[in-house]
């Protein structure tokens, strides 16, 4: 059983890493190492703090609650809590980050290497690839961890190790400190990256489930070890790409975008092979995110409305294959703003959902949220619109965290409520 659980877990772990490390997480660190310079470390510190942090956060109290994602959001009531999963998992699944593996893994990792492939015909190929590969429920998670996520964990570190032991370039200072701090955090936090851990949860469970660990305590101890599993790699390799990227900070790369960055690290270190090995990582990123979340997802509405798993598969797929082609970034912009406004709220939701044995009235819960949600809303407002109402005098809001102090107000006046109420009560 030792043998087995070390696997497992094993398993696990590597496929969560590969689910979370998408190609937007690749060409992130290296962008934030070049702006950071010489103070590389600091800049990488903070980003895993809130992109690593908040995801393993989003894990661990989805498998401490043992009842999938719908634990974190079940005290908001039924229906509240079915909109709100739901809208996570249309807009971070087939209108944004399904369709957006298929056409990163074409001008990343195909259309440098192959310059007369089409970006249907390679769409066609890669949805191909994540049906067969998602088809089997229970075998998903199995794929990825057993066997791509580890070759895409090796690829990544080839990479890594040349750039340190053959520098591209010197690392001279960068931004300020305080610049460096806020530009890591509010990065870490507009990954969104936590979002996917309650999208991918949904897949892990089941895997746990398959492979035998049916009590709430088993599931709690296997995804904790495997969520830490990944926690590390994620680490390892972010830190890694961060350091490549400080080493760019000498070089003129002005006007380059994140893309085109790594692109000219990738070729300064190993030339034309290192981009067909750039190709490999980029394909296996984005179809082991790809088959994680179109499995959860897929999994997730066929428990709510009984259509069956394959057909969701399959539809999901090809729906995504046709935004990758047509229209994501007006898709993209449509669903941004949902996120935008859900995204606070299952922050918030996962944080109380560590104290849910001692906040007895379910009021403080929908408070903290209607407080995360309307200020959320109101950023939007001056976002898109240009109309604004508070943000002036919202703290944080000016760095994106306007919702944090209107949260903790609202849910704090509905615990005092509460608590006053029970104490009337006990006074009759």
């Amino acid at each position: 059983m030792i043998n087995k659980s070390k696997n497992d877990f094993l398993t696990i772990g590597f496929a969560l890493f590969a689910m979370f490390f998408g190609a937007g997480n690749l060409i992130f660190p290296p962008y934030l190492g070049m702006e950071s310079g010489s103070k590389w470390l600091l800049g990488f510190i903070c980003f895993i703090i809130i992109d690593i942090g908040l995801s393993m956060l989003g894990i661990f109290a989805i498998a401490r609650l043992g009842k999938g994602a719908a634990g974190i959001t079940e005290r908001l009531g039924g229906k509240v809590s079915l909109l709100i999963l739901a809208a996570n998992c249309i807009c971070i699944g087939p209108l944004i980050a399904i369709p957006r593996t298929a056409s990163i893994t074409y001008e990343i990792g195909l259309a440098p290497n192959f310059p007369g492939l089409s970006s249907w015909t390679a769409s066609a190929i890669f949805f191909a690839i994540v049906i067969v590969l998602s088809i089997r429920q229970t075998k998903a998670v199995d794929v990825i961890g057993k066997f791509m996520a580890p070759l895409m964990f090796i690829a990544l570190m080839v990479m890594i190790i040349k750039g340190i032991i053959s520098p591209i370039g010197s690392i001279t200072s960068g931004s300020a400190a305080g610049t460096i701090v806020r530009d890591g955090l509010l990065s870490g936090y507009q990954t969104m990256d936590m979002m996917g851990s309650m999208i991918f949860s949904v897949a892990i469970i089941i895997s746990a489930k398959d492979k035998g660990y049916e009590t709430k305590t088993q599931q709690f101890s296997i995804i904790s070890k495997a969520g830490a599993l990944s926690a590390v790699l994620l680490a390892a390799v972010y830190g890694g790409l961060t350091y490549m990227g400080a080493m760019m900070s000498s070089a003129d790369v002005s006007g380059l975008t994140q893309t085109q960055l790594l692109l000219l690290i990738t070729d300064k270190l190993m030339g034309k092979p290192g981009l067909a090995l750039l190709g490999v990582i980029v394909a296996f990123a984005c179809l082991t995110t790809a088959i994680g979340i179109l499995t959860s997802i897929a999994s997730f509405f066929a428990e709510k409305t009984k259509i069956r798993y394959e057909y969701l598969v399959i539809g999901l797929a090809l729906f995504s294959m046709v935004v990758s082609n047509f229209g994501t970034a007006t898709i993209i912009s449509m669903a941004a703003p949902v996120l935008n406004l859900i995204y606070p709220v299952l922050i918030i939701m996962i944080i109380m959902s560590f104290f849910t044995e001692k906040i007895a009235s379910d009021g403080v819960f929908k408070a903290a949220a209607l407080g995360a949600f309307t200020a959320s809303a109101e950023l939007m407002l001056e976002l898109y619109f240009h109309f604004s109402l508070l943000t002036a005098i919202l703290p944080l809001a000016k760095v994106g965290f306007g919702w944090i102090i209107p949260a903790a107000v609202f849910g704090g006046f509905a615990a005092l409520v509460a608590l006053r109420r029970k104490s009337s009560k006990e006074t009759d």
